[in-house]
């Protein structure tokens, strides 16, 4: 269970893969994974302000502090003071988790410091007004609960990998949603919180509601393509919804390669590009007014894939086809509506739970071929001047 786990330090020596956007090339080097976070500055160059450009580099490698236990399909909030806040998932054999735990990013400590009134997976979860709200999941079947938790610095928080069971807080139920619903996107933008998409136990749900409490929910648009395991994230005043998987009305599910656009203020969603492949079960954040979609399980050797199995990991079956769990990084061109790969994942991963600190995404556990890991991955962004 969720509530054994710990971190362990592992400075483990990674492979870190180097793109530098737009120019086509990659540099390989051994490093540790400490080390792995700086990225030139590109000192003793002159370049004229006419001249020069910035374009982004991306950076991923695993953290110096690794989970002791794997678990999937977690939520992962940001915090204050280098922290992040992880709240229930699956573990190994498919155990579901109850326990909230703050990860210090700075030290590598776990810590656990309450619980949710239920153990669950494959919820979706916002900080709103400074309050943690976890929104639906699945445990096992699809949950309408919406429950809060105080932001951690009011929280114990002292130890390093322990608790303290006497003074463990347990969240409160918030209200309900106006339906059941796991495997939903979520994202905000400015005060208000978009749920986007999911599954209510027996269909995809299609709506996109909008919150400011929690509480009380508002529809705003519904899905050109209704999809639970979107990955969903804002970009200015519109949200992007990345692949996920759709279901037929016999209840078949298969993987989409869709990008899908939902304007809350005109009320309309539609798709306006398309994926290299079909994506489940990735997720996506926004980091430096960019959008990246991280990871997830794509189908081989089916409609729309060239990938090779040797690319990912092996996971299972969708349509009749197989699938993989693939490391890539993709980028996100508003103005073009496609993406691009700029960086891999030094472990495949669908089913993270990911936050984002400044310029730095942290991608916790996940599984890699159907099963739950224990990896920490660090995603850093920086920008190098060019001509």
């Amino acid at each position: 269970m969720l509530g054994a786990i710990v971190l362990v330090a592992a400075a483990a020596t990674v492979c870190l893969v180097r793109y530098v956007g737009g120019s086509g090339r990659t540099t390989k080097g051994t490093t540790s994974a400490r080390s792995s976070t700086t990225v030139s500055s590109q000192r003793g160059t002159r370049l004229s302000s006419r001249t020069a450009r910035t374009t982004p580099i991306f950076t991923a490698a695993l953290a110096s502090s690794q989970l002791a236990a794997p678990v999937d399909g977690e939520v992962v909030l940001s915090a204050p003071s280098t922290q992040l806040v992880v709240m229930g998932g699956a573990t190994t054999g498919g155990s579901l988790a109850s326990g909230i735990f703050v990860f210090d990013t700075s030290t590598g400590k776990l810590v656990h410091v309450g619980n949710l009134t239920m153990a669950l997976d494959d919820a979706s979860g916002a900080v709103i007004a400074g309050q943690d709200v976890v929104f639906g999941g699945s445990s096992p079947t699809a949950l309408s609960t919406v429950q809060e938790l105080s932001e951690p610095g009011a929280l114990p928080t002292t130890g390093g990998g322990s608790s303290n069971t006497s003074a463990l807080t347990t969240a409160t139920v918030l209200g309900a949603l106006p339906q059941a619903r796991a495997d939903a996107g979520v994202a905000t933008i400015g005060t208000t919180t978009y749920l986007v998409g999911g599954d209510n136990g027996t269909s995809t749900v299609p709506q996109v509601v909008a919150t400011n409490d929690g509480r009380t929910f508002v529809t705003v648009a519904s899905l050109a393509q209704p999809v639970q395991f979107g990955a969903v994230a804002a970009l200015g005043t519109k949200l992007y919804v990345f692949g996920g998987q759709s279901m037929s009305q016999s209840g078949a599910s298969s993987l989409v390669d869709t990008i899908q656009m939902v304007d809350p203020a005109t009320h309309r969603a539609r798709i306006v590009g398309h994926l290299p492949e079909p994506l489940s079960e990735a997720s996506a954040v926004t980091v430096g007014g960019q959008v990246l979609v991280i990871g997830g399980i794509t189908v081989e050797h089916g409609p729309g894939s060239a990938r090779s199995v040797a690319t990912g990991s092996t996971t299972g079956s969708a349509g009749g086809y197989p699938t993989a769990t693939v490391p890539s990084i993709w980028s996100f061109n508003e103005a073009t509506a496609k993406v691009s790969q700029v960086a891999q994942l030094p472990e495949p991963v669908a089913l993270a739970g990911v936050a984002v600190e400044g310029s730095v995404t942290w991608v916790v556990g996940g599984e890699s071929s159907g099963v739950p890991v224990s990896s920490v991955q660090v995603i850093q962004a920086r920008t190098a001047s060019r001509h």
